[in-house]
């Protein structure tokens, strides 16, 4: 997908197939802490990426904030201009699923709470995956601020903001003996991937961060991630085993793990040198594109995809089988994104008005 400013990073497309895969999986695999797959199948390693994806939806916030500050630069942004590219991207196809959510409560005798709609940007409540869209949002009115505050101070003052996210987290564990819901659900937990997405961007555009030594972090951090994760999973990971809050103080630093784990991910991803198959490259930047439409609509038909699945084989208990027919799901799901992209998202597209200005016209 293009930006506003006619620049198009195929490979960041990549990264958001891979982060709609692992929440499309997530959610195949783990919508409740017994069923499908019950935990007690710990996959190898590192399978364990799959078996708790939902941390593809950290990988989606660090892209964003990745992608704001590689695409802003130098520039200065028109706020009002910016905001309304945003609302053109992200409100059509989050509208349209609202709606059709809140229809089909009333429909089935399960509606969906009327303050969970109402106040969901803010809180953030919205069903069925959009209140990480109410998270993205809360990041769009903050990224002035974070970009400022870059330029004053430098990319280092961002680590201002995690120390304080840190600090919000380690405060809520002690008062509520668990730190899940704000580090899972709120700006507060996901801001840390936001910042160092915008840190890793930074640093590579001014030249800070060599090529060597981003592959050494991204190396090292992406392997650490890796078996930290397969603990976590065997811990019982994000369910617990028993759908309640975890009470384990990991969930103080989960966000900041998967942030620096995927800002250099992305940072290494975004520069490398090495070719990509054509044919490949295409699929996958295809996939990205239609990332948003995967991650909101996936959940009308994943319990029915789920359901079939397991009535036919009678067993669910095998990680592997699982897996497997996760995967062809969403294969199978692909052109029903590529449908609403098409139809819905792109129409929108066309109305989206540039927003980067140059600095040196702004003072002169």
């Amino acid at each position: 997908m293009r930006s506003t400013s006619g620049q198009h990073f195929s490979r960041l497309d990549h990264l958001r197939a891979l982060a709609a895969y692992l929440v499309f999986v997530w959610h195949f695999l783990h919508m409740t802490p017994e069923f499908p797959v019950p935990y007690a199948s710990q996959p190898i390693f590192p399978l364990a990426l799959f078996d708790e994806g939902h941390t593809g939806v950290a990988l989606f916030m660090t892209l964003s904030g990745y992608l704001f500050a590689k695409l802003v630069g130098p520039h200065d942004i028109d706020f009002p201009r910016f905001l309304w590219n945003r609302a053109m991207r992200l409100a059509p196809l989050l509208i349209v699923c609202l709606t059709a959510w809140t229809v089909i409560g009333q429909l089935t005798g399960k509606p969906i709470p009327t303050s969970d709609l109402v106040y969901g940007f803010l809180l953030p409540t919205w069903p069925y995956g959009a209140w990480s869209v109410a998270i993205e949002l809360h990041f769009y009115l903050m990224f002035p601020l974070l970009l400022l505050l870059t330029r004053r101070q430098g990319p280092g003052a961002l680590m201002l903001v995690v120390a304080g996210a840190l600090a919000l987290c380690i405060n809520w564990w002690i008062t509520f003996g668990e730190a899940q819901h704000i580090a899972y659900w709120t700006i507060f937990g996901r801001i840390d991937q936001f910042v160092f997405g915008m840190i890793f961007a930074f640093a590579t555009l001014s030249g800070t961060l060599r090529r060597p030594a981003l592959n050494a972090i991204a190396a090292i951090s992406m392997l650490s991630f890796l078996i930290i994760w397969t603990q976590f999973d065997a811990m019982g990971g994000f369910h617990n085993r028993t759908g309640a809050p975890s009470p384990h103080p990991i969930w103080i630093v989960i966000p900041t793990i998967e942030a620096i784990t995927f800002g250099a991910l992305i940072a290494w991803y975004d520069g490398a040198t090495f070719r990509i198959p054509a044919a490949l490259d295409r699929v996958l930047t295809r996939i990205g594109e239609w990332s948003y439409s995967i991650y909101l609509l996936h959940f009308f038909p994943i319990v029915a995809l789920r359901h079939t699945f397991w009535g036919r084989s009678g067993s669910a208990d095998d990680f592997y089988v699982a897996w497997l027919i996760a995967t062809l799901a969403f294969i199978a799901f692909l052109p029903v994104a590529a449908m609403s992209y098409t139809l819905l998202e792109k129409r929108f597209l066309a109305f989206r008005k540039p927003y980067l200005r140059d600095r040196a016209a702004v003072t002169a």
